[in-house]
């Protein structure tokens, strides 16, 4: 069968430029083709409510058409005339008219045309008001104006829907009834000769269709019960208004109607024509535009005004061009000629409207479309080859023959690098760019790079048994999971074995080993990939090999997120495998130390950040007791719902342990592998969730937001992720202090402060190995700046630490990015290698491929022509879910639709079962994946203002029509959501039959990045997000595992929503080169006077009161010992002044070729006056610092706005300021909480 996309190469391209041999088959499992026909069905009936095609839509109840057919509608031009001529209100009334035109723009060879006719058929749709039955009447009177106002009915659906009718006492507004005209439009031909001669003489030609719209009115003229013009003596209010009397029966209501409504119907005033603009071009081309436009109204002293939108409005209007040759020439794009990968053959911009093509090679014509469509093929790792040559698993990686497996894959990459060499002729040919050329080889030698490294990684395991082991190790971690993955993807076992050579010479320097340790890894891979396990599978072996080399406690790695959102959802997965590796690790004896263990480090508003909280004012907080106790807190601190050993959902609870001072995450299943080996009723988990513990435990793996990098300028206790530990009490954890850190009795009451006299000496360890940042493109703008200042500061800590030793692998992950090397440069002053390289042709490489049947996501786009946005996607949500509770009510219904797509949207056998009942039970299931709508809004007002809507007004709505519908249960998803509510959340869209199911999810950004739910499968946005990233990363968020899709809602009135919208197929091809560059300046030129404080006192605190405890009265973290230190030269203002400079990445040896040496320059200057600034305030005397007390980061805040101190996040921007209420304040907030508002 023939690929179901178009830009599919052919089977008989290079192997690796295009899918594998078995893509191009039809799969023998049918579950996929199914879930696009299900998706299929219910999309196409949501675009036939809001253009009016369909059978459905052929007789409309309640409103006006124009509001409910809201998309490809043209106004008549009478009331925009009109307000054109007042002036005045003009400017307001062009806002919100429909346009009056539709049409496309193309251009011609002139050569070309010669002889050939251009063929324009232009399309509409009609209605016409009728009047109702008394059935209609008696059935739907009272609710005509609710779900009626919003879609389409026949009396027959809806039958089932009655409840024995109205009382015929009750008076009622006659229901409106429109009937649809469907219009054959004859062609209008346009001759070559003819367009030339209109190009030459700048004529614009006009093409009449009053035969079409005569014959229309003529059949509105033959229809039954029209609407009629009142009888003479009745107004129109008045006739619309049906008494009770007249709704006894049939003949009551027929002779009211009677009696108001004269024998004249309501004129029709349809009218349109066919509009040719032809111009010369500079390049010689002929530019040619044609539209359809709505004529009626064009004068409005001769035309008739019209009393109702059907009258004069045309709808789901459009035209298609076809020529009987090819004769359509692409637009020129000078960007798409500067990449290889890109054809930028743009053959028609729409107006009002997008362009689709008509036949592909060649094209033969093309037609506007006002609800386009743009089809997004499934895009798939690479894990299989012809000749199972590039497969990687697991087992075989962990028991057999290692070398024989990665052979294979370099071999491979021999070949795909031949193969890439050889399509070089076909992929630049054309007119592609010398810059598009040198972009193709950049590709290669990157490629080339990726398959060197790759090989040094294999040649280290073959020779290095600690690095084999560890490589076992961490196969047999994965293998143990479960079915589910059974290999690694191809691109993750690549970067896993390519980035061996960086863990090993970091580890021993001494040895001769070409690294790319000074080079950042970008993981750049569509969301869903498997980004996250490419890094967590280096991250596992990189502990096996800590263990392996001696390093027996301490972090490994350290991993950190943008959003809590995403730390959160990662947590479990980084916690399962971390789980299953220390089992591994209890099977081996060379693998001694502390077992494998996760921390989740991330701030208050999600777990306490201490285990006890002293307050001064003698109301202590002991959160250990509160874990154990209660049962609220322990559902809000609850981070790791389903046990890691026994994969069971819900069996861990929480609970707390005061004498070891610890909040415990604990499994109750009794089956439990790890209840039975601790050996007790319930098992301990390796998870640590206060800030605290992760300081006293050193955990394994830390997640963590970026936020908290910001810590380092306030709490000393972070240096022992650092590996700076000096003790060891067995009952509370590690200490880079002279003391047990619950022996402070400024952080613990009496009673819980640790007693222990002889702690264990620990030598420091090594720092962690891995420093991962994931979604990179969200560190922007000053976030970014600021977290760039702490990154380097880390970095030269760490160089403190060492003596320069140690060089953290940096690695970072993204789904979308543009601008990476200048991004990377700023954030961490390093290189950075883009992984997996891309291969010659779009989205087909080594690597991955798109499939060439299998569809991932259907791309719809709108604008609404007759009703306001919020109306539009009211009304998106509203009967979307009526479509899919409908269909869950008559799963025939379902059976039927699907039965009668054409094979190419089915792609292939669906193979239901041959039983009704099973039938209707898959079917059943099929519908459950696509109950779930997410509904995205940029703004949070926005989003609140959805929220109450669905309360309010759809729901008032779905519980008035009764069975089958319901109203939807909604929750909000926004930045300021309660983490409880989050968990809570996810845990029921994730639930197969959840109790309290999920209808709706009203989101924000804040759903952009790690919501992973295979239930998602349609978004709706209100106007397209402020960025292309953003978009990405938000539609995919549905359509993970099965087919789904993505309505967007455009503004009219923002340029580049219309841009978007006018181009959309070519907008969604090449949404990769459209991604918007990162903004991010690291010399930015405030960011250095609001990190300075924290990356000083952070000195003091990471380094010298490590190196300095005992050599000084007072502690260095205090002022007094910080002056004591001072006084001694122990610590001195040219030292701590280079480590700055260093730190900030400004000295002369840290400059690079890539780096703006004017800009380092001059912030060197600001930053030495910045240091002398807060220098000279950590001098002053701390007692005039107005009672902020002696701790140092106290003390350099200064009393003016600019004296700042260090930062408490990353985010904080601005001063803080007190907020006291006063007795007024007091009564509005004591209001708002009664509802008295």
């Amino acid at each position: 069968m023939e690929p179901r996309f178009e830009t599919i190469p052919p089977r008989g391209a290079p192997e690796y430029t295009r899918p594998p041999d078995g893509a191009y088959e039809i799969e023998s499992d049918p579950e996929y083709r199914r879930h696009q026909a299900v998706d299929h069905v219910i999309s196409e009936r949501l675009i036939n409510h809001i253009t009016g095609r369909g059978p459905r839509q052929a007789t409309l109840y309640g409103n006006t058409p124009s509001r409910r057919c809201f998309a490809g509608v043209l106004a008549d031009q009478y009331r925009y005339r009109e307000a054109q001529e007042e002036d005045d209100s003009f400017q307001n009334f062009a806002k919100d008219v429909s346009p009056f035109s539709i049409g496309l723009k193309f251009q011609v060879d002139p050569d070309d045309i010669s002889g050939i006719d251009i063929e324009v058929t232009p399309q509409a749709k009609l209605f016409y008001q009728r009047l109702p039955t008394y059935n209609e009447q008696e059935r739907f009177g009272e609710v005509g104006s609710g779900r009626y106002d919003d879609a389409a009915m026949t009396p027959e659906e809806r039958e089932a829907m009655a409840d024995g009718g109205t009382s015929s006492l009750e008076d009622q507004t006659m229901l409106s009834v429109y009937e649809r005209l469907d219009p054959d439009f004859e062609t209008v031909s346009i001759s070559g000769t003819d367009l030339r001669d209109a190009a030459r003489l700048r004529q614009v030609e006009e093409y009449s269709l009053t035969a079409t719209f005569d014959e229309a009115r003529n059949e509105y003229a033959r229809a039954d019960r029209v609407l009629c013009e009142p009888a003479s003596g009745v107004n129109e209010w008045d006739a619309e208004e049906v008494p009770g009397e007249a709704l006894t029966d049939e003949e009551a209501f027929e002779e009211h109607l009677a009696d108001n409504f004269s024998d004249q119907p309501k004129p029709a005033l349809w009218r349109a024509k066919v509009r040719v603009v032809a111009r010369q071009r500079d390049d010689g081309n002929i530019s040619v535009s044609i539209s359809l436009v709505n004529t009626h109204g064009e004068s409005i002293e001769t035309d008739t005004k019209p009393d109702n939108d059907w009258q004069a409005h045309l709808y789901d209007a459009g035209l298609s061009v076809t020529a009987e040759s090819p004769v359509f020439r692409s637009f020129p794009s000078e960007e798409i000629r500067d990449h290889y990968q890109y054809d930028g053959n743009i053959y028609g911009i729409g107006e009002n409207c997008s362009v689709e093509r008509i036949g592909s090679d060649p094209v033969t014509g093309l037609r506007t479309n006002s609800v386009p469509i743009y089809q997004q093929p499934k895009y798939h790792s690479r894990e299989t080859n012809s000749r199972g040559t590039i497969e990687a698993p697991f087992k075989e990686l962990a028991h057999g023959d290692i070398d024989s497996v990665l052979e294979n894959i370099q071999d491979e990459m021999e070949i795909a690098l031949k193969q890439y060499r050889d399509v070089r002729g076909d992929i630049l040919a054309g007119d592609k760019t010398d810059e598009a050329a040198e972009k193709f080889e950049e590709t290669l030698e990157e490629f080339a790079g990726e398959r060197d490294r790759f090989q040094q990684g294999r040649e280290l395991i073959q020779s290095d048994e600690r690095v084999q082991a560890a490589f076992r190790a961490l196969n047999e971690t994965f293998d143990s999971l479960g079915d589910k993955y059974e290999k690694w993807r191809l691109f993750q076992i690549v970067f896993i074995v390519m980035s061996i050579p960086d863990i090993v010479e970091q580890a021993d320097p001494e040895r001769d080993i070409d690294t790319s340790l000074d080079v950042a890894d970008v993981i750049y891979f569509p969301t869903g990939g498997g980004k996250t396990e490419a890094y967590l599978g280096l991250v596992v072996m990189t502990a096996f090999h800590d263990r392996l080399r001696g390093k027996n406690h301490g972090m490994t790695a350290l991993t950190k997120f943008p959003l809590r959102l995403l730390s959160l959802q990662q947590l479990q997965r980084i916690t399962d495998v971390l789980c299953r590796a220390e089992v591994v690790r209890r099977n081996h004896d060379e693998m001694g130390g502390d077992g494998f263990s996760v921390g989740y480090f991330v701030g208050q508003q999600n777990t306490p950040n201490k285990t006890y909280d002293k307050s001064y004012s003698g109301s202590d907080t002991n959160n250990v007791e509160l874990a154990k106790e209660d049962s609220d807190l322990q559902d809000e601190w609850l981070t790791v719902p389903d046990c890691p050993f026994c994969e069971e959902d819900g069996t861990v609870e929480l609970t707390g342990d005061l004498d070891r001072m610890r909040i415990v995450h604990e499994c109750t299943n009794s089956d439990c592998p790890e209840v039975q080996e601790q050996g007790g009723e319930t098992a301990e988990l390796p998870i640590y969730i206060t800030d605290e513990e992760v300081y006293r435990y050193t955990p394994t793996f830390v997640v963590s937001t970026i936020d908290k990098i910001a810590i380092v300028g306030w709490q000393r206790r972070m240096r022992s992720l650092f590996g700076q530990v000096k003790n060891y009490c067995p009952k509370h954890g590690y200490t880079g202090e002279s003391e047990c850190l619950v022996a402070d009795g400024n952080s613990y009451g009496s009673q819980f402060q640790c007693d222990n006299q002889n702690l264990e000496s620990v030598e420091t360890t090594d720092p962690p190995s891995i420093l991962i940042q994931d979604e990179l493109h969200l560190l922007r703008e000053e976030f970014g700046a600021f977290d760039s200042h702490y990154e380097t500061f880390i970095q030269e800590l760490i160089n403190r630490y060492t003596d320069g030793r140690w060089n953290m692998k940096v690695v970072a992950a993204t789904a979308t990015i543009k601008g990476a090397q200048n991004q990377v440069n700023a954030l961490y002053w390093r290189d950075s290698n883009t992984f997996p390289t891309a291969g010659p042709r779009l989205h087909q490489s080594f690597y991955a491929y798109e499939d060439p049947h299998e569809l991932g996501r259907r791309m719809i786009g709108a604008i609404p022509r007759t009703i306001s946005r919020t109306l539009a996607i009211n009304s998106i949500i509203r009967e979307r879910a009526m479509i899919v509770q409908e269909l869950q009510a008559d799963l025939s219904e379902l059976e039927d639709a699907i039965h009668e797509l054409n094979e190419s949207v089915v792609g292939g056998p669906l193979d239901f079962p041959e039983s009704e009942p099973d039938r209707h039970e898959l079917l059943k299931k099929l519908l459950k994946q696509y109950e779930v709508q997410v509904s995205y809004n940029i703004a949070k007002t926005r989003s609140d203002m959805l929220q109450r809507t669905v309360q309010q007004m759809i729901n008032e709505q779905l519980e008035a029509f009764g069975d089958p519908y319901h109203t939807l249960r909604s929750v909000a998803l926004t930045g300021e959501t309660d983490m409880d509510v989050v968990r809570d959340s996810l845990s029921r869209l994730e639930a197969d039959d959840p109790v309290r199911p999920i209808d709706i999810v009203i989101a924000t950004s804040m759903i952009s990045h790690g919501v992973d739910v295979n239930k998602l499968n349609f978004i709706s946005f209100f106007g397209m997000p402020r960025n292309t990233a953003e978009y990405i990363q938000a539609y995919s968020r549905v359509g993970r595992k099965h087919s789904g899709s993505v309505f967007v809602l455009f503004d009219a009135m923002r340029a580049r929503d219309r841009s978007h919208y006018t181009r959309f197929e070519h907008y969604h091809r090449y949404q990769d080169l459209l991604v918007e560059a990162t903004p991010l300046e690291r010399w930015a030129q405030f960011a250095i006077d609001r990190t300075m404080p924290g990356v000083i006192v952070g000195l003091f605190l990471q380094y010298y009161d490590f190196v300095l405890e005992g050599q000084t009265e007072k502690r260095l973290y205090m002022f007094d010992g910080f002056n004591e230190a001072f006084e001694a030269d122990l610590i001195t203002r040219r030292d701590a002044l280079d480590f700055v400079l260093r730190a900030y990445s400004v000295t002369e040896e840290q400059e690079t070729e890539w780096a703006d040496i004017h800009g380092m320059n001059l912030y060197r200057d600001r930053i030495e006056d910045q240091f002398d600034k807060v220098w000279d305030r950590l001098l002053d005397d701390p007692l005039s610092k107005d009672g902020r007390g002696e701790f140092i980061a106290n003390v350099v805040e200064g009393d003016s706005d600019d004296e700042h101190g260090p930062m408490n996040s990353l985010r904080d921007i601005d001063r803080q300021v007190d907020i006291v209420p006063n007795r007024y304040s007091t009564y509005v907030v004591e209001s708002l909480k009664q509802g008295d508002h």
